[in-house]
C-alpha cells in the first residue's frame, strides 16, 4: 500500500490536485481512494458527484470520501 499526502496553505489546489492524482492512478489499475478532511469539502466539486462519509465510487479503480475530521476524533 501507498499512501500520498496533499498538504499546505489553504486555497492553493490541494484538493484539486489530490483527485487528479487519484483519478490518474485509477486509470493505471491502482484501487484508489482520495479523502478530504477539510471542514469545507470541495472534493464533491472536484469530482463533479456528491460526496459523504462513506468512500462512494466515482469511476473503476476510484473510491472518494469526505470526511469529517471532528466526527473521526470523537469516534461518532
Amino acid at each position: 500500500m501507498r499512501v500520498i499526502l496533499m498538504t499546505g496553505k489553504g486555497g492553493v489546489g490541494k484538493t484539486s490536485v489530490a483527485a487528479a492524482t487519484g483519478i490518474r492512478c485509477a486509470e493505471s489499475g491502482h484501487k484508489t481512494l482520495v479523502l478530504s478532511t477539510d471542514p469545507v469539502h470541495s472534493l464533491a466539486d472536484s469530482f463533479d458527484m456528491e460526496m459523504s462519509h462513506e468512500p462512494r465510487k466515482v469511476r473503476e479503480n476510484l473510491w472518494g470520501a469526505e470526511l469529517d475530521a471532528l466526527m473521526e476524533l470523537e469516534g461518532n
